[in-house]
């Protein structure tokens, strides 16, 4: 270890020298494909689980908890010698040294206290953690290490508050400096007085007052965020400080943004990650339109961003996204790339200028790349995840017929149904086509039919299962779906304000949290949604599962492994054609999922299936267990969220499960333009799997694809 540390501070070393720098002037074409010579991911978005929190960490966290609490500098003293020995060996970059620096102020004495704070930003970052006895820091530290009650509970990553914290810990960061040498990023800008500077994503204003300092009172800086929470802080810091040159700038959903003057320069920091992979095709068309038309004809928009470092001595556990990416997704809105540097290793800058002419057309090649080549023939992006991941995923018009169907369950309406039926087949072939909206007409069409043909459908025993489950407790769970979901208490437009209040303001979609005293968790909501639409009576109609089935050709007496199991959908069918002497493992991670699967098994008689409560870096199936694993609508996340090593114990865990001659199955939805493919959830482009699956020893042996949405692809071991 003593080792290890050692050679992280030779490097720490090397980078304070600027030895990772590099400055190129690039105006031609990039190459549009990048080959792939690692298992490594090109985006990462930063992990849902919590493999990011080690026992260093967890140790520390605790031990600054203790000293807040009790007010005594002994645990942080202890804390801070943890600090100096993990950082940068675990987390370098993370929430590490903003905390190390908590714990260098509580053991200070009052005349080194004075000379930490002296820096107004600083001295502002620490009240705001310490107010009320440091009730928002101490929350936090429950919340992230899983300290007291939060011990066997869940880091609420998707909570805005929590969100706020985390963002507002890094970026604001009094050791941000030591880590990133921010300096030597604003020494490349080429900021002078007089400039105009949009801070894009500006956070709590890391930036956005370094950028007032060197403008000067003849410029300006526009500080723009969706969060609100932090353009409050920024706002209250401004006046505070009496800056005169800062103006925050909250985006509306579906406006474009027009600042009162146009910008020298248009700055994007630790942001262009969630552009790529989480926008939908027409926010992102409509985020890089506005940035061209605040700059000025020779402005420059500069991206600051994380690349993977494959290397132990520096991890990186934060998001991460190939240039390569940015570069050429930039390129075809009409940017091109004219310098990059690198002052550490973690983080790259991008400088572009903006092309003359109208933007770039897509390319395509002339013959086929190579297995191990990621083509980037147009401005998509080559994943996205899902829009709740960052906000609450829903359109005005998908809320408007979820009310509809809210109410008609409310008063058993039939008009008000008719109504929500309506609104739904409007809206499924444009906005959401294989989601839960066609889940949701199924219900308002099971609700409009008789008595006779509702006892007949739910016969069908797994569309019983899927009603009771849903229905129990007239509807509760499906209402509270909508309820929450939809935001249906929340003023959001102008019908909203028709039942409000007098005075009351609409909230945009940014400020949207879940109310203190609601009866749900975002997880049990998230959980909720994947159940309805995942085994939603309607999913043949879309997915043409039984095409899928036909084209596996699974034999009786196989063990299948449905991994991702969800609420069962496959593992069911699987059951159904692997027989009495076949095996199926319904495999997932979330408990109420497997345990769902147990309980409608033996309720129904299926003898066959076996499930297994993995890990994300675990599947836990036994060696040589099975003759195919089927992974459908989820490898997207074990690629786009899963860390380095959680993915290789993944696989690590899945290769010895693997009889000879086994198939492995990856089923996922494929990158088009959202006007030719309507489906609101997350895709990813095959050729990001296929190459990552010859790095993880795998060959493509067929492929198949029976709707515009979907694809189909079976590899086996390589020799």
């Amino acid at each position: 270890m003593k080792l290890k540390v050692f050679l992280s501070c030779l490097l720490l070393a090397a980078m304070g020298t600027g030895v990772y720098a590099q400055a190129t002037n690039q105006n031609t074409e990039p190459e549009h494909f990048l080959r792939v010579t690692s298992r490594a991911s090109l985006i990462h978005l930063g992990s849902l689980d919590s493999f990011d929190i080690t026992e260093g960490g967890v140790k520390a966290g605790s031990l600054l908890y203790d000293s807040l609490t009790s007010k005594n500098p002994h645990p942080a003293r202890l804390a801070m010698d943890i600090y100096q020995r993990i950082v940068p060996s675990e987390n370098f970059g993370g929430e590490y040294t903003a905390l190390q620096w908590l714990c260098e102020y509580i053991v200070a004495d009052k005349s080194e206290k004075a000379k930490l704070v002296a820096d107004p930003l600083t001295a502002a970052w620490y009240d705001y953690l310490s107010k009320n006895d440091f009730d928002p820091l101490k929350e936090y530290l429950k919340k992230k290490y899983h300290l007291l009650e939060w011990k066997n509970r869940r880091t609420p990553k998707s909570e805005p508050t929590f969100r706020f914290m985390e963002d507002f810990l890094l970026f604001n960061n009094p050791h941000r400096e030591r880590w990133e040498k921010t300096s030597k990023i604003m020494g490349v800008l080429g900021l002078k007085q007089g400039d105009v500077v949009a801070d894009i994503g500006c956070g709590p204003g890391y930036y956005s007052f370094k950028f007032a300092d060197i403008v000067g009172p003849t410029g300006y800086v526009y500080a723009e965020d969706i969060n609100k929470k932090h353009l409050d802080y920024l706002d209250n810091l401004v006046k505070q400080l009496h800056i005169e040159n800062i103006q925050t700038v909250f985006p509306k959903v579906g406006e474009e943004i027009r600042l009162p003057r146009k910008a020298d320069l248009a700055f994007l920091c630790s942001l262009y990650h969630n552009i790529y992979a989480l926008d939908a095709d027409e926010d992102r068309d409509k985020f890089v339109a506005s940035i061209k038309n605040n700059l000025k004809p020779d402005g420059t928009l500069v991206v600051v961003d994380n690349g993977l470092v494959q290397d132990s001595l520096l991890p990186y556990h934060g998001p991460h996204i190939a240039k390569e990416l940015i570069i050429n997704q930039l390129w075809y809105y009409g940017f091109h790339l004219v310098n990059f540097y690198q002052f550490i290793p973690q983080r790259y800058i991008l400088v572009f200028k903006l092309m003359p002419g109208p933007e770039p057309a897509p390319v395509t090649f002339s013959k086929p790349l190579p297995d191990d080549c990621v083509p980037f023939a147009s401005k998509a992006s080559l994943i996205r995840f899902l829009k709740t991941a960052n906000g609450p995923g829903f359109t005005p018009d998908g809320r408007k017929a979820a009310r509809l169907l809210f109410n008609g369950l409310g008063k058993n309406d039939p008009a008000t149904l008719r109504a929500a039926l309506k609104a739904y087949n409007e809206i499924i072939p444009k906005e959401r086509f294989g989601d839960e909206y066609l889940a949701l007409k199924w219900f308002c069409e099971f609700l409009l039919s008789s008595p006779e043909q509702q006892q007949k459908e739910r016969t069908a025993w797994l569309v019983g299962s899927y009603f009771e489950q849903l229905a129990a407790n007239d509807y509760e769970r499906l209402k509270n779906y909508l309820h929450y979901k939809y935001y249906l208490d929340s003023v959001l437009d102008e019908d909203d304000l028709k039942r409000a209040p007098a005075g009351t303001k609409l909230l945009e979609h940014q400020e949207l949290d879940l109310p203190e005293n609601c009866p749900v968790t975002q997880d049990q909501l998230n959980e909720w949604g994947e159940f309805i639409a995942f085994t939603s009576p309607y999913r043949e109609n879309w997915e043409k599962t039984s095409k899928v089935l036909d084209f596996l050709k699974i034999k009786p007496g196989e063990r299948v492994a449905d991994l991702g199991c969800g609420p069962g959908y496959y593992t069911f069918k699987f059951a159904d054609l692997v027989g009495p002497n076949g095996l199926v493992y319904a495999v997932d991670t979330v408990p109420n999922m497997t345990n769902y699967v147990a309980t409608v098994a033996q309720k129904r008689g299926v003898h066959n299936i076996t499930t297994i409560l993995a890990r994300d870096n675990d599947t836990r199936l036994p060696t040589n267990s099975v003759d195919l694993v089927y992974i459908c609508s989820m490898y997207h996340a074990v690629y786009m969220i899963s860390m380095e090593y959680v993915k290789d114990g993944f696989f690590n865990t899945l290769k010895p499960a693997l009889r000879k001659g086994a198939r492995v199955v990856i089923a996922d939805n494929t990158i088009l333009k959202d006007a030719q493919n309507p489906y609101y959830g997350p895709r990813i482009a095959p050729e990001l799997i296929i190459t990552q699956m010859k790095q993880y020893g795998f060959k493509l042996v067929n492929r198949a694809q029976f709707i515009p949405q979907r694809f189909v692809l079976v590899f086996e071991l390589s020799p």
